[in-house]
Formats: structure tokens, C-alpha cells, sequence
């Protein structure tokens, strides 16, 4: 089964793989690897995606994410459509079947709003999740918890425990106990490149070394991820296991982007303390497409991960790909990827209970805040993880072992093509129930949609701010002196970049080509909707639109008949 899917994208910058405009993490650069290989699968039949007003307005953007993304012989065959958001109605009336790929779960609600409103054709919703825990997320999956269930939807977790914490979200907190939750809950992790990351022999890591100006003969323990204790890991704790462990040839290398500024700089001044002088080195910003460098130049990787956002562990992934021993906490979805004594170490964590206050102030509290607060409640083993370290650290043996044993599990198990096989499996089965919807449980999911998208009545609550509300019968325009040049093609038509995607040349040109016939007679406005709507095809409220554009540009004017 090929698939049509489709996608709404807010920038065109996640085309970007370095991610020159974006925050550097892993949920970003996950995204950036996900168009692509959609773009491009043999089992896809076309990318739709569906971009903000303002971004639709950047040909030369959208032209460079089209080669970002497609291979040569993939490009020019509609594998990769874009159009603006409005138009979403229009594509999705065509009851075509497709997959809608829903980027956030915080988004759900948006997007099966949309679907069950606008799909004429069966569209199952595929979310992709990447953490949890903040507390602005549970407004919006609370309207979508309330929403009824749907067979063919499903919201895919990246771990064993992220999929359990997402059944308690549904089942004890954010409906009554026991509910059914709003859509299938599945799991299906990230997957890696096993050709970009790749274990390297003495002499690719001697020439990493070199260019990222590290010593030579040193070994090298490895951090790397975002440099932040706001929603990755608490670095302070690592820095002194790692003081306590290691020996004069051993280096601790932390590598990421740091958040907030100056925290690379509180790491070195940390570790000077201890002793560690130039053993410990921090590189607040590493590009994407250095990681397999860094990977390439150390021995070992660690990760103390403490932080309820932190749901798998792309570098955990990498790492592993490239023939590292692994040293992490066990936490969340690193319980899934490292096996102990086999891949490398687990460290035991430990969760304070009982911190209430702390629960009733989450309401109020900055995301990034709300998670380096909560992970003051988990306490990673310090005593194991220095013990992990100098053992790593004083037996190559073990290293060499341990590594191995991570590279051949993820050619078995984490791969990228087997990952997007099974994300394209699932499509394939949400597509079947999705295909055998009855009737009764159509029209009850679609009479739900605006409950979930809370559609703004503009003019129910707004219109009232004007002097007066335009009529179709009592109100008329003609043509400005202005608007008679801009139809004549003697004066160009200036919109706003937002605009330029939702106009459509031949509604307005039908809006003056018909008060042009009229020569200066005033015409009433319910005329000119009528007689544009039928010389376009297109449906009034459509009309309408592009007659205020034509308003607001002093294209037309207007007159009140009494």
C-alpha cells in the first residue's frame, strides 16, 4: 500500500538540517530526518504539506526544501506539494485516502479538528510524540481526551515507559479512571542512521580528533545532547563521578548547544574546582552535521538523563551506531535502549514522592523551569555512575565489547529503514480501519470537530466593533479610478505576503472583470458574489474574501443604499 501524506508545517526552516533558524534538539533534527524520508519512500505516493500564510510566501525557501529533500530523480513527479493552510479544505475534498501527520500531541486536537471537518476521504491521524510532562500540554490533549474514541488514529510513543505514562494520561488524569482513551497508543522508537554513524578505526579517529582540537592520546568520555539541566540532564553531578574516576590521561568532553548562556561556562568553573582543569571540555554549539565527528573521536558515551522531557535518546541511538560503550541513567526510554553489562551500564535513578507544593504550582511555572525543578526529585546513582566510569574508562577490552555488542543491536533492531517500516506498517493498518468506518460512527466523530478545534465566530463576537455590517442587498460597489487601473493591468494589485497565498488571480480578476462590464454603475454586492461565484466555481465566502482584499487596496468602493 502507498500512502498520501499529509502535514502542517508552521516554517519551512525544519527542511533546514542544520537547523540554522531552529532550537537544536533532538525533536527538531528527528523532524528533519522524518520529511525527508518520507519524501522520498517507495511506499509513499506524495508529501502534502501544508505551510503558514507567511511561509507559502517564500518560493526560493520552498524551492530549496524540495532539494533538501527529494533526490534528483525523485523531483518533478508531485512527490512534494505545497500549498497554505486555507487550502487544506479544498485538497482534502478530493476523498482521496491519505495519512495525516500530526507533529505534536499538544497539536491533536487541532488536527483531528481539522480532519473531521474537511476529509472527504478516509484520514487516519498518526501523532508523533517527543515528551511529555510540561503542563501546557494538558489544555489541549484535555479536549482531546473528551473527544469520542477512534479506531484508526493513534498517537505513537518512542519508549516502553513514555507509551505507559501516556495510557496514565489518559486513564487517571485527564478523564475518569478506566476511560477508553481518544485513539490507539502504539510505540515505535527513533531509529538511526547506521551508515553516518558508524564505528571508526584508529586512524578516522585520530583525524576527528584533529578537527575538533582534541588530544591524541587521551581517552575521551563524551556527553553530548543539549548542554542544559532545563529538560536534558543535570551536568554538575556527572562532572564530579567523572573527577572521582578518572585518571590524568582522561577527558570528560560535553558537546551541544547550551541553555541558558553562561551555563558552559558555570560547567568549567565547576570542574576547575574539582581539579580537572583542561580534562574537562565544554562546546556550546556543535552543528548537526558534526555529531558523527564527536562520536567518532571518543571511547565513551554518557548520559545522566533526569528530566521527565527526555522520552528516548537520540544520542544514546548515535552513540550506540558508532561503537560506543554507553553509560546512562536508567530512566524512561534508556531503559529500553542500553541492556546492562551487554551495551554498557545502567544507573539506578530514584524518584522523590510526596512533593505537593510543587505539583500545585505547575500551573504557573515556565516549561523550562517546570522541568529542572521536577528533575530535583530524581537522583541519579553518582557513586555507581563514577564506578561505571572507571571501569569503562580502565579496560579498552570492555569498551571494545560493549560497543560492538551496541553497533549490532541497533543493525538489528534501530536502524532507520526497519524504524520507517514500521511506522509505515501502522499506516497501513490505520488506513484499513480508517477504510471500513461505518456510517453512525462517521457522523458521530465528524459532530464532535468543533468541540475539539474551537473555530472563532468572528462575527458572532466581533462584528460589533464596526460602525456597520456589510448587506448583500442594501450595500454596492463599483470600481475606484484606482481599481479601474489595477484592472486594466496598468497598476499592480499590492497584498501582504500572508495574503499572497489565500488570493486567488481568477476570483479577483472575475470581481473586476464583471464591475468593469457594468462600466461605472454601482452593482449590489450580493450580485457581484453571485456572478463571481458562478463565473469561478468557487463558493461565496470565497468571494468574499477577495472582495474585502480588493476594499482594502482602494480597488473598489463602496455605498450604503438607503
Amino acid at each position: 500500500m502507498r500512502h498520501r501524506v499529509s502535514v502542517l508545517l508552521e516554517t519551512l526552516d525544519l527542511f533546514d538540517p542544520e537547523l540554522s533558524n531552529l532550537p537544536l534538539h533532538g525533536a527538531n533534527l528527528a523532524t528533519v530526518d522524518l520529511l525527508r524520508r518520507i519524501a522520498s519512500h517507495n511506499r509513499v505516493e506524495a508529501l502534502e504539506v501544508f505551510l503558514a500564510p507567511a511561509a507559502m510566501a517564500r518560493a526560493d525557501q520552498m524551492a530549496l526544501a524540495a532539494q533538501q529533500v527529494l533526490p534528483p530523480a525523485l523531483r518533478g513527479q508531485g512527490r512534494l506539494s505545497f500549498y497554505p493552510m486555507h487550502a487544506l479544505r479544498d485538497i482534502w475534498a478530493d476523498g482521496k485516502p491519505r495519512i495525516h501527520w500530526c507533529m505534536d500531541p499538544s497539536w491533536m486536537a487541532r488536527d483531528r479538528y481539522l480532519r473531521d471537518r474537511f476529509a472527504a476521504g478516509p484520514t487516519p491521524i498518526a501523532c508523533d510524540t517527543h515528551g511529555y510532562g510540561h503542563h501546557t500540554l494538558w489544555g489541549p490533549l484535555a479536549r482531546f481526551a473528551a473527544a469520542p474514541p477512534v479506531a484508526f488514529d493513534s498517537m505513537l510513543s518512542l519508549s516502553t515507559m513514555a507509551l505507559k505514562a501516556l495510557e496514565r494520561i489518559f486513564s487517571d488524569f485527564l478523564s475518569a479512571p478506566g476511560a477508553r482513551p481518544p485513539c490507539r497508543l502504539d510505540l515505535v522508537p527513533r531509529g538511526v542512521d547506521p551508515d553516518l554513524f558508524h564505528p571508526h578505526d584508529a586512524a578516522e579517529k585520530d583525524a576527528a580528533r584533529r578537527a575538533l582540537d582534541l588530544p591524541p592520546g587521551a581517552r575521551i568520555a563524551l556527553y553530548a545532547g543539549r548542554v542544559t539541566a532545563h529538560g536534558k540532564a543535570d551536568l554538575l553531578p556527572l562532572i564530579r563521578a567523572f573527577a572521582a574516576a578518572a585518571g590524568p590521561d582522561d577527558i570528560l568532553l560535553i558537546a551541544g548547544t547550551e541553555y541558558p548562556a553562561g551555563y558552559g561556562a558555570k560547567l568549567l568553573e565547576f570542574g576547575k574546582s574539582l581539579g580537572l582543569g583542561e580534562r574537562l571540555i565544554v562546546h556550546p554549539r556543535v552543528e548537526p552535521s558534526m555529531r558523527p565527528r564527536y562520536y567518532g573521536a571518543s571511547d565513551i558515551f554518557v548520559f545522566p538523563g533526569d528530566t521527565v522531557q527526555e522520552t528516548l535518546g537520540i544520542t544514546m541511538l548515535e552513540a550506540m551506531a558508532s561503537g560506543l560503550p554507553c553509560i546512562v541513567s536508567e530512566w524512561d526510554g534508556m531503559r529500553d535502549l542500553i541492556r546492562d553489562g551487554e551495551t554498557g551500564f545502567t544507573i539506578p535513578t530514584w524518584w522523590m514522592p510526596g512533593l505537593d507544593a510543587m505539583d500545585a504550582f505547575s500551573p504557573i511555572i515556565p516549561q523550562s523551569s517546570e522541568y529542572l525543578l521536577t528533575a530535583q526529585r530524581v537522583w541519579v546513582d553518582t557513586e555507581r555512575l563514577s564506578s561505571a566510569l572507571a571501569t569503562l574508562l580502565s579496560s579498552p577490552e570492555t569498551r571494545a565489547a560493549m560497543g560492538a555488542a551496541g553497533r549490532e543491536w541497533i543493525e538489528s533492531d534501530f536502524a532507520l529503514p526497519k524504524i520507517m517500516d514500521r511506522w509505515i506498517d501502522l499506516w497501513d493498518e490505520l488506513a484499513e480501519t480508517a477504510a471500513s468506518e461505518s456510517d453512525a460512527d462517521r457522523i458521530l466523530r465528524r459532530s464532535y470537530a468543533d468541540r475539539l478545534g474551537h473555530p472563532t465566530p468572528y462575527d458572532r463576537l466581533f462584528s460589533h466593533y464596526a460602525a456597520a455590517t456589510l448587506d448583500d442587498r442594501r450595500d454596492s460597489v463599483r470600481l475606484t479610478q484606482h481599481g479601474r487601473s489595477v484592472a486594466a493591468r496598468a497598476q499592480p494589485l499590492e497584498l501582504y505576503e500572508e495574503t499572497l497565498s489565500l488570493a486567488q488571480p481568477a476570483i479577483l480578476d472575475a470581481i473586476m472583470d464583471r464591475l468593469t462590464q457594468t462600466g461605472n454603475e454601482w452593482m449590489k454586492l450580493g450580485a457581484a458574489i453571485a456572478g463571481a461565484a458562478a463565473m469561478t466555481g468557487q463558493p461565496p465566502d470565497k468571494v468574499r474574501f477577495h472582495l474585502c482584499l480588493l476594499l482594502k487596496r482602494d480597488v473598489l468602493q463602496l455605498r450604503r443604499d438607503e
